[in-house]
């Protein structure tokens, strides 16, 4: 699946994964992990697929292990507006 950057932006941001917007981040703060998931989504078959390359992003990027539940409610979110 190939995902459109700028709604994978809108839903990154609006989920704030770390916290960091909403302690005043700059809206670009996501902006590297963002393009990698874009970027990497091409290989992506499925939401679960989207959802395990969403998690290991921000853990290889960030150090953080985020709930792989929320990852894959995300990955819903974003495959809606792909199809």
């Amino acid at each position: 699946m190939n995902v459109d950057i700028e709604f994978l932006t809108k839903v990154i941001n609006e989920w704030d994964p770390v916290g960091i917007l909403a302690g005043g981040a700059p809206v670009n703060e996501y902006s590297i992990e963002v393009k990698e998931i874009a970027l990497k989504s091409s290989s992506c078959k499925s939401e679960t697929d989207l959802a395990m390359l969403i998690y290991r992003v921000f853990n290889d990027k960030m150090g953080v292990n985020l709930n792989q539940l929320v990852c894959l409610k995300q990955a819903f979110k974003i495959t809606e507006y792909v199809k």
